[in-house]
């Protein structure tokens, strides 16, 4: 095995310091007040958000579907494009995410008996591994983009199903709290 070089250190450091800081910032918002004194129509507004973020859930979801085919069928560039697109939609749902979460309180989920036992399962699978999806994610991302396709691919098997399951999930999660929302 080489000895890293300088840029092999910086991506390392650049995704350990963003894969610590983003589940920080989602943990802290839960310790955050919500923003007071919003209007009725800005809240409606914000609340827009939630359908956002299961928009680019889903797309982020198709772009690595397509990926994934795509790199089976060797189409390399498609590949790598797609999964561009899914981190900047991953991305961009996080920004999303976290405005949400600062201006409202949390939404309490009101199904009872077997549905709240199977959301709650899929909310927690799907926030742990959300949290382990970030290094992967980064990692798989940069490997991929300095051409270590060995390694690239090593830590791919791992990252594209649990990044599909993260995405879908987030989906779900939506779909099964929206009816709880205020508006």
């Amino acid at each position: 095995m080489k000895a890293p070089t300088p840029s092999d250190r910086a991506v390392r450091r650049f995704v350990w310091t963003v894969s610590i800081a983003v589940p920080a910032l989602v943990t802290l918002l839960f310790f955050i007040p919500p923003a007071e004194g919003l209007s009725e129509d800005t809240l409606r507004q914000v609340y827009l958000l939630p359908r956002l973020n299961a928009l680019l859930n889903g797309s982020a979801f198709l772009c690595l579907a397509v990926s994934l085919w795509s790199i089976k069928q060797g189409k390399v560039q498609r590949h790598r494009n797609l999964n561009t697109a899914a981190l900047v939609l991953s991305a961009l749902f996080l920004l999303s995410y976290v405005t949400f979460h600062m201006l409202t309180e949390s939404t309490k989920f009101g199904g009872q008996g077997a549905i709240r036992t199977v959301y709650l399962t899929i909310l927690l699978s799907h926030i742990v591994l959300s949290a382990l999806i970030v290094p992967l994610a980064l990692f798989s991302y940069a490997r991929g983009l300095a051409g270590d396709v060995e390694r690239h691919r090593r830590i791919a098997r791992i990252t594209m199903p649990m990044w599909l399951y993260v995405t879908a999930t987030g989906v779900i999660v939506f779909w099964m709290i929206s009816p709880y929302y205020p508006y």
